[in-house]
């Protein structure tokens, strides 16, 4: 049984397949370096963001695709978004819909620009791909040897050299964000930097833990390899070649009279700058991102063989590495979809954005759908996997699902063992004697039955007094295995297993960090995207970091955490944000908190 995450429930959507002779646009046209490129002439544009409707078959598409879309901007889910799916031929349909602004009452478009998040990644991952088969970069070799300036901390003795190629499918073990100056102008070159104060979270090829600091420097990588900017260096040789000419990281005015406003509850919202700029900082339109999935169907990417290609879409985890049921590639995700068979895609998430991005390459059809709305990417993905099935069964296509290889857990489960558990629902504290489950984060105990294959499960009782947003918990089966040095609380819900969380552990600094238990006022802000409100407690014996991260959310973040010596603590758990370190520091006298950045000064007398 393949081991999944509770952070994308569940892991497979959106495949795509070959519509064949479909394409409604006219023969393509040769580019520069013979590149291709397509547009609409001779068929149903419109002047105005070349808006291509569908006829024939896809017109029912269309028709079908729309009503989910107005249902979706009538429940407010997105204020506007933008759609391409094309096939190996070019576009298919393309299409916006809503307000790309709601203030001025602007449509959305086929051209209007976005700012696409970590849609970005693939682009960085292509240009390392590029600079790869030059022999510029050597995906393997040690990240020391190929970019200057580079190192980290561990707080393990044995180490293993970061790769390249470790940063492209996250699985390098460093911090997944460095918070402080993230949503700053601060140039992303200065994360190599930065980096040398920070601790990774594993060894490498240990965790999939999901990193912007890795595409960071993957773009000093591109632009230390290269010997050009980071953006030059993506314009000239990807977006240009490419006839992506409203593609950038940086705005021009034309292309900022085309952006369209970031919502938030329906509101317009000033968007952040952004310092992580590889990783998730590049503006697009639906048709641009449609050129590029052309040309990757058409594997006729500059400087790319089809090698290259195959390469970024074949999973990357090793085995006994713990993934969460993700299957990384390079740049891309892997999955494999009952309804819709393999696909690559990447979703993309920033503030006031959401975009989904996917791709069957040996089918021949691509899709991205961009919106401009807070929690968009969920949308993105939904209306991306509708559009793909109703494509389908307008083909009468017929999918044979393939199980992707990647690494399972063999070990036999084991009985749950008591204590602590880091998870994504907070701190569980577990007593198979009784047997009983704490929910500390919602303060409930919950009565817990042991059933014959040893894993257990909240009672009928008790998993309906849960709240609405932890019904989850009374949909699953627990049970543990030992992995990597660790106990795994494991969840089975409808057939499919996850790692729900790891088991924490005392050590010999709980009584020194006891001290430190109060509250902290953050003393370096960054406006309006700080974290604020730090502090320590102790719950039911487990030393938690609480914190507030108002831009994000208006709930107090509650996490365990584990002292590994008498200045330095770990966030307990596995996946993105876990393994960080909350460090004591001294700042003019006094001894402060160090976390991703952030220093927050005691509250109290000072220590």
């Amino acid at each position: 049984m393949a081991i999944s995450s509770i952070h994308g429930l569940p892991a497979a959507i959106l495949t795509l397949l070959w519509l064949g002779g479909l394409s409604a646009c006219t023969p393509l046209k040769q580019g520069q370096q013979g590149y291709v490129f397509w547009d609409c002439r001779d068929v149903p544009c419109e002047e105005s963001g070349k808006t291509l409707i569908p006829h024939g078959k896809f017109a029912e598409v269309r028709q079908q695709a729309r009503k989910l879309i107005q249902g979706m901007l009538d429940e407010e889910m997105v204020a506007g978004l933008s759609i391409a799916l094309v096939d190996s031929k070019g576009p298919l349909w393309i299409e916006g819909f809503g307000q790309a602004d709601s203030r001025s009452g602007a449509a959305a478009a086929a051209d209007t620009v976005y700012r696409i998040g970590s849609l970005s990644k693939p682009l960085t991952a292509l240009g390392v791909m590029q600079l790869a088969a030059r022999g510029k970069i050597d995906l393997d070799s040690p990240l020391v040897m190929q970019l200057s300036g580079f190192s980290i901390r561990y707080h393990q003795t044995q180490r293993m050299a970061i790769t390249p190629r470790q940063l492209l499918s996250h699985r390098s073990g460093l911090p997944s964000d460095l918070r402080k100056g993230m949503y700053t102008a601060t140039p992303f070159m200065r994360v190599t930097e930065l980096l040398k104060n920070e601790y990774a979270d594993y060894p490498p090829n240990t965790v999939y833990d999901y990193s912007n600091l890795g595409y960071d420097l993957l773009g000093a990588l591109i632009q230390e390899s290269s010997g050009e900017s980071f953006r030059h260096y993506q314009q000239s040789q990807l977006f240009e070649p490419l006839g992506m000419h409203n593609t950038a990281y940086v705005l021009s005015s034309a292309l900022e009279q085309h952006l369209a406003a970031g919502h938030e509850n329906g509101q317009v919202r000033p968007q952040p700058p952004l310092r992580d700029t590889p990783a998730l900082g590049l503006y697009s339109t639906a048709v641009d991102l449609g050129r590029l999935l052309t040309a990757l169907l058409q594997n006729r990417i500059p400087g790319l063989h089809k090698g290259s290609l195959v390469e970024m879409w074949t999973p990357q985890t090793v085995k006994g590495e713990i993934a969460f049921g993700f299957s990384p590639g390079l740049g891309w995700f892997i999955e494999d979809d009952k309804g819709l068979g393999r696909v690559v895609r990447h979703g993309g998430a920033t503030l006031l954005f959401g975009s989904e991005m996917a791709l069957l390459p040996g089918q021949g059809l691509g899709v991205v759908v961009l919106t401009n709305s807070a929690g968009g990417n969920r949308v993105a993905r939904q209306l991306a996997a509708t559009i793909l099935h109703l494509a389908l069964q307008e083909r009468g296509s017929r999918i044979q699902v393939r199980a992707i290889s990647t690494p399972r857990i063999h070990e036999r489960s084991q009985l749950v063992p008591s204590g602590g558990y880091a998870t994504d629902l907070g701190l569980l504290m577990i007593d198979p004697e009784r047997p009983r489950l704490c929910a500390c984060i919602i303060e409930q105990m919950l009565d817990m039955v042991r059933f014959d294959d040893g894993s257990y499960g909240l009672t009928p009782e008790s998993a309906a007094e849960l709240p609405s947003g932890y019904k989850i918990l009374g949909e699953m089966r627990f049970r543990s295995r030992r992995m990597g040095g660790r106990d795994l609380l494991l969840a089975d819900r409808s057939g499919e297993e996850m790692v729900l969380g790891s088991r924490i552990e005392g050590g010999r600094w709980y009584r020194v960090w006891r001290q430190q238990i109060g509250s902290y006022r953050t003393i370096n802000p960054d406006s309006a995207y700080s974290i604020e409100d730090l502090s320590i407690s102790n719950e039911k014996g487990v030393l938690c970091l609480h914190y507030r991260a108002p831009h994000l959310s208006d709930q107090t973040i509650r996490v365990p955490i584990k002292p590994v010596s008498a200045t330095e603590a770990v966030i307990e758990g596995l996946g993105r944000g876990r393994g960080e370190t909350v460090s004591i520091v001294e700042v003019n006298g006094k001894q402060c908190l160090r976390f991703s950045g952030y220093l927050g000064e005691p509250m109290g007398p000072s220590r």
